[in-house]
């Protein structure tokens, strides 16, 4: 594998420095052996920090493919030279649950069922929940699993079908509302009020699992947000500081978070 300077890129984890390591070494097959090279799903940050890596490199056969246009999970391809980077190539298919249009289910049940299999994360893609149906993104290894195994998702029953339309599905992203007031924009006093904890609790979970923020991790509780802001939260889900409303009677920041459905 060639030697690789990764000092430009900040707050990397050990995921984070295994995944560049790969892609610098899927570069170097590209080149000299001229196969192809294909990740798992990465998630936005993960994306964000590959493109870093292979812009550095000065490589630029690569494509992005999550399933459909403007998928937020990507697979990433890298392609040897002269080789178009074609979408027909990745190991990614749709897959489609379809039940009752009284039923209700979440992106929580949907990715639960999954991972019940004893199936990674990042073999799953985006979710798309839609009245009496669900669409999921996957690697095209797990489909036999899934296929073989999932016919109820929690206590409401599915058929599953290779394949996927979106023609009649809605993909504007859902939100709920979460306002209040905070004594500063400071993560932990933002991440208290978006996952209903104390300000020591959410200080805790920053110190030790970190906050993902505009895609960088984060594990200062000081760190100073702004409206605008996208972050996640390990276990919690994905919000955005929406907006900042002026001040309380004492001195407090109104705000307002919108947590992803």
């Amino acid at each position: 594998m060639k030697e690789f300077n990764s000092s430009f890129l900040k707050n990397l984890s050990k995921q984070d420095h295994l995944l560049v390591d790969k892609i610098v070494d899927w570069t170097s097959i590209a080149n000299e052996k001229y196969t192809k090279k294909f990740s798992f799903f990465l998630d936005c940050r993960q994306s964000k920090i590959a493109k870093q890596v292979l812009d550095s490199l000065k490589f630029d056969n690569y494509k992005f493919f999550g399933g459909y246009d403007d998928a937020q999970r990507l697979v990433l391809g890298v392609f040897p030279p002269y080789c178009e980077a074609v979408i027909n190539d990745f190991p990614v298919k749709g897959i489609t649950f379809t039940y009752r249009k009284c039923d209700i289910l979440t992106h929580r049940d949907v990715l639960g069922s999954l991972m019940s299999l004893k199936v990674s994360r990042d073999c799953i893609g985006d979710i798309i929940i839609s009245e009496g149906k669900t669409i999921v993104f996957v690697v095209d290894k797990i489909l036999p699993l899934i296929l073989e195994n999932v016919h109820k998702i929690g206590k409401i029953g599915v058929k599953t079908e290779i394949g996927f339309d979106l023609s009649d599905v809605a993909l504007e992203q859902k939100f709920s509302d979460i306002c209040g007031t905070v004594a500063s924009l400071r993560a932990d006093s933002v991440v208290a009020l978006a996952i209903n904890k104390s300000r020591e609790k959410a200080s805790s979970i920053i110190k030790i699992n970190g906050v993902v923020i505009d895609y960088e991790e984060v594990f200062s509780p000081s760190y100073e947000m702004c409206e605008g802001i996208c972050f996640s939260i390990r276990g919690y889900g994905k919000f955005l500081l929406s907006s900042v409303d002026g001040l309380s009677r004492k001195n407090r920041l109104h705000i307002t978070i919108k947590k992803y459905d």
